[in-house]
């Protein structure tokens, strides 16, 4: 396999994961992290949270668990997605250079 072929490669797979990427991003960015930080500080059972979009959010024992479920598998998510685009674009500036 030549340079020009694994530069091909590498930028398909890079625009493959960005598209893959921003959408969710935005569902983490947007209903993710609001509800989670909504319901961070409650410290009763059955507190209403505010979160950034002015929407009340029950903060009961069920939905505060699974928001931080959401929370941390977005999280692994993102950063693992974000982690491989990093370590692709390295691998293609440095197969730029050689050619």
């Amino acid at each position: 396999m030549t340079v020009p072929q694994k530069l091909k490669i590498l930028k398909f797979i890079n625009i493959l994961l960005i598209v893959f990427l921003i959408p969710i991003l935005l569902i983490y960015l947007m209903l993710i992290i609001p509800e989670y930080s909504a319901c961070n500080d409650a410290m009763f059972e059955g507190e209403k949270g505010i979160d950034i979009w002015g929407s009340k959010i029950d903060c009961d024992a069920e939905s505060r668990a699974f928001s931080e479920a959401f929370f941390q598998m977005f999280s692994m998510i993102v950063g693992g997605v974000s982690f491989v685009l990093i370590l692709i674009n390295i691998f293609y500036f440095r197969l730029k250079k050689r050619l």
